[in-house]
């Protein structure tokens, strides 16, 4: 891998429930005369996925539990939001009143705030954004429609959000769906350059090409998706589901 070249695809248009991704996709492909070819890697932001399948909720709609009303208080923050915020979530993992933040386990298994709902991007004062329900699935669907569309042997289709990280400030972009790439390079028992034995390097590829590619995905400019064109990787159905840690193994909760 000596070389990436990231372009964005740019003039996707507005998203709406019911849009077909791979359809829009294609067409920006077009309109920016770009041609997928095999072993190309498309970065897609999760919030065009959920609104297309209809996961932008309005809090006027939602009704409040006492649990999500009490928090509320405590927290200075709207009950209904925090009622999406625990309907979304296996668990709560921490909460920082100072900073009205709720640090859950959502139903997909990340570790993020307030179960990846946010408002940004888009339309309507209370309208927010739910993570997609199976963006693996998503993924796939994907995969499937733009690989027979341009012949391919070979696609990577990567679903992305941006999460912040334990003990370190700032957001970066990280894979929560995948398909046709495995989300790592393992390189355990390998060697080294200077021969030693690499016992437990493994790399987190389908994060890193989504940290990549959020450079190029500046929220004013509206650019959902980003091509990513000269990686090497292996096929894999598993999807992003494989890089969630095992409760077992995790050492901080």
């Amino acid at each position: 891998m000596n070389k990436l070249t990231f372009i964005p695809i740019i003039g996707i248009p507005e998203i709406k429930s019911g849009d077909n991704i791979p359809k829009i996709i294609n067409k920006g492909l077009n309109t920016n005369k770009i041609n997928l070819k095999n072993n190309d890697v498309l970065v897609i932001t999760q919030k065009i996925i959920s609104k297309s399948e209809d996961r932008i909720i309005n809090l006027t709609s939602v009704n409040p539990e006492n649990k999500a009303v009490e928090l509320g208080e405590k927290l200075k923050k709207n009950p209904k939001l925090i009622q999406l915020i625990i309907d979304e979530s296996k668990s709560i993992i921490k909460i920082d009143k100072n900073r009205g933040i709720i640090i859950t386990e959502t139903k997909l298994g990340h570790i993020c705030a307030n179960s990846g709902i946010d408002s940004s991007n888009i339309y309507g004062t209370n309208n927010v954004s739910l993570l997609p329900k199976d963006p693996d699935k998503s993924a796939k669907f994907i995969y499937k429609n733009l690989k027979q569309k341009f012949k391919l042997e070979n696609l990577g289709i990567i679903i992305s959000d941006t999460f912040g990280r334990p003990w370190r400030i700032g957001q970066t972009n990280i894979s929560i769906g995948s398909y046709g790439i495995n989300p790592f390079i393992d390189y355990r028992n390998n060697t080294d350059a200077f021969g030693k034995k690499l016992n437990t390097t493994k790399i987190c590829i389908v994060d890193e090409l989504s940290g990549g590619a959020e450079i190029l995905m500046e929220k004013s400019l509206k650019i959902p998706a980003v091509l990513i064109r000269g990686v090497k990787f292996q096929f894999s159905n598993q999807g992003s589901k494989e890089i969630l840690r095992d409760k077992n193994l995790d050492l901080f909760r």
